[in-house]
């Protein structure tokens, strides 16, 4: 399906995580249309949690459960990037869609992923709804193509222990490639593929940045740290969803 306001075009994929599989604005295309790994390509929901949780080991109230090795030897993105997602509402330039957490979560829920376009811009907007209480993560992963120019400006890095898994140790930004996660923006991402320049800003208190693929870039914004579910759990509750926003904004 398509949405469009302006010069804005947004292709999304239901059947593929219901993932942007396309979003081009004034004629450019923003983001890595395909790729051999799912993981690769478009622009998907993270949904019940957002990057790695370590050895695919959730610990919650006491019991332990496991995980599918998305990524081994972690889980990986959650539970919904690849399977179908059900249209509850389509217009012109906005779209409503929805999935439950399936088989891969030990816990009941669901999910619901608003794209809007609005004067070009696109504004995202993921629920997550609890069946029963349980820990979760909501994000995205976009995959823009290699820009011309890119710029983050965080407070700080979360420092990797040894497995490559985020810890709550804050560490000054360094200059290299990243796979990192960082906090406290003190200004939004931006980046600049061909003449479109857009920034990606968003509610969400963590992001990951990933630089280090030469297929593209991806500014990640979460609502927590990998195995935040483990490590800083946000416990939903029936009644008391969890709610986060991402807009890409065309600033020039």
């Amino acid at each position: 399906m398509q949405l469009s306001a302006g010069s804005t075009v947004v292709s999304i994929d239901t059947s593929a995580g219901g993932r942007v599989s396309s979003l081009i604005m004034d004629g450019t295309e923003l983001l890595v249309t395909a790729a051999d790994d799912t993981l690769g390509w478009g622009l998907y929901p993270m949904v019940p949690f957002a990057g790695r949780v370590r050895d695919g080991v959730l610990m919650f109230r006491g019991l332990q459960y496991e995980l599918p090795l998305r990524l081994p030897p972690n889980a990986m993105h959650g539970t919904v990037l690849d399977v179908e997602w059900t249209v509850v509402e389509q217009l012109p330039a906005k779209v409503t869609m929805t999935c439950d957490l399936g088989t891969d979560w030990p816990f009941t829920g669901t999910v619901t992923h608003v794209i809007d376009v609005v004067d070009g811009d696109v504004l995202f907007t993921l629920t997550l709804d609890a069946l029963e209480p349980q820990p979760a993560q909501v994000g995205w992963h976009p995959w823009f193509i290699p820009p011309r120019h890119s710029h983050h400006n965080f407070t700080a890095m979360l420092q990797q222990d040894v497995s490559g898994i985020t810890t709550n140790q804050r560490v000054p930004v360094p200059h290299r490639k990243y796979d990192d996660c960082f906090v406290k923006p003190i200004t939004m991402p931006w980046i600049t593929i061909g003449d479109v320049k857009v920034e990606i800003s968003s509610d969400c208190s963590h992001w990951v940045i990933y630089n280090a693929n030469p297929a593209g870039i991806c500014f990640e914004p979460q609502s927590g740290p990998p195995n935040g579910i483990n490590t800083e759990p946000y416990v939903v509750m029936p009644g008391k969803p969890l709610v986060r926003h991402m807009v890409i904004t065309r600033i020039s």
